[in-house]
């Protein structure tokens, strides 16, 4: 494998990140502290303190605590806790699957989170960009002919499923979804699901659709610490055939051996109840930001795009915009005014070519993970210094 290049992405956040006055350039939920989620996962304060400080600092299981597995497992029908492995978050379950995959050529919707295309480039696979395209609104979408063209004439061996996508904040029509996963039977290939934002993929339930299917070559990833807003819990999983966890594990043996047990406790009490108090709240913040947004931008003189339909990022584009260097000084703008944003080329997106200006990289990636209450506060920020 050769040497990975820079994480663009994480090196543009970590310079801002904790100082923006308005930090929409994270992907995740407002952060929440470890008190919020043990209490609104039904943990008393006492009981919290009695476990915090009776629990051995002894390794975990190598493949996770037995009942957070069964709880895993739960989330994915068809499933055991034998087709379950915990891992340090999801970046570690992606680093470890695609280890063994070991593909040849790699099909995702592009733009892409870029450890979902690096990690398998830098073992020399090839990767083929599915196309997210925008209108003159800033809708995104995704035409199903032109994925099954794609793939039918680059037979990528790979094919990963980021749903809800970042940056669009498409959620996939299940109809695209089935049909992607006939091809991927018919022609051998692997599924790979990367469902970070499960938990905030649907209106209606707490948990969206999953493309993991039982006895195919499907894997899944998730978590659950970006729609909570604890990404430093590092918790998440891999789903799939028992036989490669096994191999992934052999190999994480060498790396981070197991999970934090205090990590383990609290991801079991959180996943344990989906119901949660916790996990209502997140959903009904999300609800309301994306609310709050879609009003901003029905309005807006400034910028245009639309909510998410899933997840917690948005593609927004910026009125009035010709070429780099307006664009370059509508950032500067937003950063003056105190709004971190990341723009589309930290995540390597941008054609000279494109059609519409979101294709040729001239917009950011809005996180919606502000509290409701300072969400709208942000948005006028944005709009007085994109306007005119």
């Amino acid at each position: 494998m050769d040497l990975l290049r820079s994480f663009f992405m994480e090196d543009y956040l970590e310079g801002s990140r904790f100082t923006a006055r308005y930090n929409l350039g994270e992907s995740g939920a407002r952060p929440r502290t470890v008190g919020e989620l043990l209490t609104g996962s039904g943990v008393s304060p006492q009981q919290a303190m009695d476990t915090f400080l009776s629990t051995l600092l002894r390794d975990s299981p190598n493949w996770g605590r037995a009942d957070l597995r069964d709880l895993v497992a739960a989330m994915h029908p068809g499933t055991t806790r034998d087709n379950v492995l915990i891992t340090t978050g999801t970046s570690e379950a992606l680093l470890l699957l695609f280890r063994q995959l070991r593909p040849r050529k790699v099909a995702l919707a592009w733009p892409a989170f870029q450890l979902l295309y690096e990690l398998p480039m830098q073992q020399g696979a090839e990767i083929v960009r599915l196309p997210v395209r925008w209108d003159s609104r800033g809708v995104p979408s995704v035409d199903t002919g032109e994925w099954l063209a794609l793939l039918e004439r680059e037979s990528p061996d790979v094919v990963i499923i980021n749903n809800p996508h970042n940056p669009s904040g498409l959620v996939l029509e299940p109809e695209l979804l089935e049909r992607v996963s006939r091809w991927v039977d018919a022609s051998g290939a692997t599924l790979v699901g990367d469902e970070h934002y499960r938990f905030l993929s649907s209106d209606t339930e707490v948990l969206g659709a999953t493309v993991y299917r039982p006895g195919t070559r499907s894997f899944v990833t998730g978590s659950f610490i970006k729609c909570l807003g604890c990404p430093g819990l590092r918790i998440g999983w891999c789903v799939g055939d028992t036989a490669m966890l096994a191999r992934m594990q052999n190999e994480k043996n060498y790396t981070t051996h197991t999970v934090n047990p205090v990590t383990e406790w609290i991801s079991h009490e959180v996943l344990k109840d989906l119901g949660s108090s916790v996990l209502t709240e997140a959903r009904e913040d999300w609800r309301r930001n994306r609310r709050a947004l879609a009003s901003f931008l029905g309005r807006s003189q400034g910028v245009y795009g639309v909510a998410p339909a899933g997840g917690l990022v948005t593609c927004i584009g910026v009125r009035g915009v010709a070429g780099p260097k307006e664009f370059e000084a509508k950032l500067q703008a937003l950063g003056e005014a105190g709004v971190f944003v990341l723009p589309l080329s930290a995540m390597e997106h941008g054609e000279p070519s494109g059609t519409h200006p979101l294709e040729r990289g001239h917009g950011f990636r809005l996180g919606l993970g502000m509290s409701p209450e300072r969400f709208p506060e942000a948005l006028e920020a944005i709009e007085r210094a994109t306007r005119g």
